[in-house]
């Protein structure tokens, strides 16, 4: 029996066990049966991200298809056949929507728009509007722990405040008169999960009259039921989106309160068939009459401008059949998310670390087997068994490799980020002034979170979810030894080593150009010759594109001829080769090929030359399917320059670095590679190349992994050198093969277990060259002899599995990538990216 199926077989133990504890838990067990059938996109994935969308089933999508197939819709702002078709399937989903949640059609009616961010904006711009009338000021106090779609509000406002649950509750309950505002808060926290009372609106309405309460249910509603069958308790507005209840379509709701439509009627923009009267031209009114008049009736009528997204909406119709059939309803929905959500909230608290410390911390203080507190949503962070973190984005890029899907980050929740990872406010700018933004790499400051790993249950999870999470967090983050030592890293060796292969890659992300090992090759202080020279960028977003998100760029295999001057260009899906005059860097003549523009590499911005020539770009966004075109880096930049700061030399401790994405050069030991092919054939996993990890240059070192103590290496025939710099942070790039463009879990799963050092995993070194002759330039070929200068580490001296190289220090492994000054002078955006 497996490792894996004892363990689901004792969560299957502890699961029927949940449920005889807490009678509300009912895993259905019908799921298991179905999901195969229904959602074979889920095949060999592990999906914990339903908070973000929950999925769609095969039969819904057969379902909108035959309808769309078989039936004739037309713009409903039209009295002919087909559109008034439309309009009575819209009149009918739109009473279907409000039955799903108990809503009386006489007291609520719900508008469609494209998703909660849309429905929380129409209460804002009708508040906005409002603000001001009559001598009204228009106040705010929304919940601390809040999406920024209801953070957004604040400035909007004249006077806005942001409360925690228990000064919330205070709001609520305390009585006050002659006053107008919004009290806006998630039923469903987005982050942690954590559920607030929904009592708050009825509170709120008997004891402040002229404050209204917007609800934000997206959270709620993806996996529990939402009643709104008392219109004198429930909220104002209901802002969701149906994409997280059902998985498509892409369509939001707001759901109104008739009996507080009226304040959305100030809002000032029209557009469609909102209103009933407008005149244009209206330079002059006449008797100060109106330009326009809005819609009377429900609310949807003078708040959906233009025309509504109907097909979207028939497909909501299927969407509600279709989940109903599957899950009958969303009490049983939310009996199984409780009990598999109580599973793995039990089992991760649990879990403990070789020396009794804590694996897991879980940021809510409710307990998910009471649904009115807590849903199947979970925030956390997972620590070492000393105590400290790891990051965030080290463990989403793992959990990747084996095809876990989840969410890490700041979770779009600023408050509860504050909150949770015990951040004041000074912090958090003291954070974003050493370089922190959102969606970049930073995922530990000063020895703090910046956000949190989320995972998130929904109605099609199951109980092998939640072993094969679980067993991914047995395999790679339960410590049951000692740290691996210093000693153990570092080897103890002497004597020379030889260049055995020579690498570039002249189009950034594509494939690498061996130089042959015949030709001596110009090595610079900025790298190689015509190393990354190149560039492609996407049309749409003028963006440097990278292989991690393109990985068919690694069938786009140039080739540089210094006889001809010429850049050729192959790959297997185009029949001829696209060749480009490497002369033509930036022409002065007055038919300029290229033209100049700004990208981003790193979160830097580069000015580039972007070739303009239709055949250039057709070429390549055929061969990827991207629309996208080559540009070029100038040797000789007015602008964007990049570099990377190394304090041992001179020119103002700068070094240029174009368009690579750390340093000037990358080192790879070959025999490094050799323990890690050892490991995987162990296990039945793929052998991996030495090219995936796409170096400059590869060394025949005297043995794996003595290149994490080198500091420099010595040209024997030329006298010039290279100075390593640190080591090389690795992700999950390094699993696309170089020949295929194959994805697949090696070598990163296994580096990961042989070559992580606080938290971050590293194969290879950083490298500048250093040249003795005026001009800063030199040649190296293939076979050249090095002799290797080490760093003379003494062992006692050095905190256990943290050594690593940089310049003529040794540093530890965190702070070669982590520190609050890196290498490369930029945001740390891609830091694992390396060179690409």
């Amino acid at each position: 029996m497996s490792e894996y199926a004892v363990l689901r077989a004792s969560l299957k133990e502890r699961l029927e066990e949940v449920e005889k504890l807490y009678p509300g838990a009912s895993y259905n067990a019908e799921v298991e049966e179905f999901r195969g059938r229904e959602y074979p996109q889920l095949n060999g994935v592990t999906y914990l991200d339903h908070a973000a969308t929950t999925l769609y089933s095969c039969s819904l999508i057969d379902a909108v298809s035959s309808d769309l197939k078989q039936n004739l819709f037309g713009n409903p702002h039209s009295l002919c056949p087909s559109s008034l078709e439309t309009t009575r399937r819209i009149q009918d989903t739109r009473v279907r929507v409000l039955h799903l949640f108990n809503a009386d059609p006489e007291h609520f009616d719900v508008v469609f728009c494209g998703n909660t961010t849309a429905a929380i904006k129409l209460v804002a711009d009708g508040f906005a509007a409002q603000s001001g009338k009559s001598g009204s000021t228009f106040q705010y106090r929304v919940h601390a722990d809040s999406h920024t779609s209801l953070v957004g509000i604040r400035p909007m406002a004249a006077d806005s405040q942001a409360l925690d649950s228990d000064k919330m509750g205070e709001f609520v309950r305390s009585k006050r008169k002659n006053e107008f505002g919004l009290m806006a808060y998630p039923a469903q926290s987005n982050m942690t999960g954590q559920r607030h009372p929904l009592s708050w609106a009825g509170d709120l309405r008997r004891n402040r009259p002229g404050w209204y309460t917007l609800l934000d249910a997206a959270g709620l509603v993806t996996t529990s039921p939402l009643d709104l069958s008392d219109a004198s308790t429930a909220p104002d507005f209901v802002a969701l989106s149906f994409y997280k209840m059902f998985g498509y379509p892409d369509l939001g709701g707001l759901i109104v309160r008739k009996a507080s439509a009226g304040i959305l009627r100030s809002r000032k923009y029209f557009g469609g068939g909102t209103v009933s009267f407008v005149i244009n031209p209206f330079d002059h009114p006449s008797n100060n009459l109106p330009h326009a008049i809005r819609k009377p009736g429900d609310p949807h009528e003078y708040l959906e401008d233009g025309t509504v997204p109907f097909h979207s909406i028939i497909a909501l119709d299927h969407a509600i059949s279709d989940h109903s059939r599957l899950y009958v309803n969303f009490k049983r929905i939310s009996q199984h998310t409780q009990a598999l959500g109580t599973l793995l909230f039990e089992v991760l608290k649990a879990r403990k670390h070789g020396n009794g410390t804590d694996v897991v911390d879980i940021y809510t203080d409710q307990h998910p087997s009471n649904t009115a507190c807590q849903g199947a949503t979970f925030a956390m962070n997972l620590r070492k068994a000393d105590g400290s973190f790891v990051g965030f984005n080290d463990f989403l890029k793992l959990a990747s490799v084996r095809d876990i899907h989840l969410r890490t980050g700041g979770l779009c929740n600023p408050g509860g980020v504050m909150k949770w990872m015990d951040l004041s406010e000074w912090e958090v700018r003291k954070n974003f002034a050493e370089g922190k933004r959102c969606g970049d790499e930073w995922d530990l400051m000063n020895g703090k979170p910046t956000g949190a790993i989320r995972i998130s249950l929904g109605a099609m999870s199951t109980l092998d979810d939640i072993a094969r999470f679980l067993s991914f967090i047995d395999e790679f983050y339960v410590e049951k030894a000692e740290s691996l030592s210093a000693t153990e890293l570092f080897s103890s060796s002497s004597g020379t080593a030889r260049i055995s292969k020579i690498s570039i890659y002249p189009i950034k992300s594509c494939a690498a150009f061996d130089i042959p090992p015949s030709r001596a090759w110009k090595i610079m202080i900025q790298g190689l010759e015509y190393d990354r020279e190149f560039c492609l960028i996407h049309q749409g977003t003028g963006k440097v594109m990278d292989m991690k998100m393109y990985p068919k760029m690694a069938l786009i295999r140039p080739s540089i001829d210094l006889e001809t001057r010429t850049l050729s260009i192959s790959c297997q899906q185009i029949s001829k080769a696209l060749r480009i005059p490497l002369d033509d860097n930036i022409p002065t003549h007055s038919h300029s090929i290229t033209k100049k523009c700004n990208s981003k590499v790193c979160g830097d911005t580069v000015v580039v030359q972007a070739y303009s020539e239709k055949r250039i770009s057709e070429w390549f966004s055929n061969a990827l399917g991207v629309p996208c075109t080559l540009a070029r880096y100038p040797s000789t930049p007015d602008g964007g320059g990049r570099y990377m700061k190394n304090h041992l030399r001179q020119s103002n401790g700068e070094i240029p670095i174009a368009l690579r994405n750390e340093s000037p050069i990358l080192v790879v030991n070959r025999k490094s590679l050799d323990p890690i092919n050892e490991m995987i054939s162990t296990t039945g996993g793929k052998l991996s190349d030495i090219s995936v990890f796409r170096s400059n240059i590869i060394v025949d070192g005297p043995q794996p992994f003595d290149e994490d103590k080198w500091l420099q290496l010595q040209f024997r025939n030329s006298g010039s050198t290279i100075q390593l710099l640190g080591p090389c942070r690795r992700c999950h790039m390094i699993c696309i093969d170089q020949t295929t463009s194959e994805r697949s879990p090696e070598p990163f799963v296994t580096l990961s277990k042989l070559r992580t050092i606080n938290g971050k995993v590293y194969f290879g070194q950083h490298g500048t060259f250093i040249s003795e002759s005026d001009d800063q330039t030199g040649f190296i070929q293939v076979g050249d002899e090095l002799d290797i200068s080490r760093i003379d580490l003494d062992t006692s001296d050095t905190d256990s599995g943290e050594s690593c190289s940089s310049g003529n220090t040794a540093i530890t492994a965190d702070t070669a990538v982590d520190t609050a000054e890196p290498a490369v002078k930029q945001e740390p955006a891609q830091a694992s990216c390396i060179l690409q």
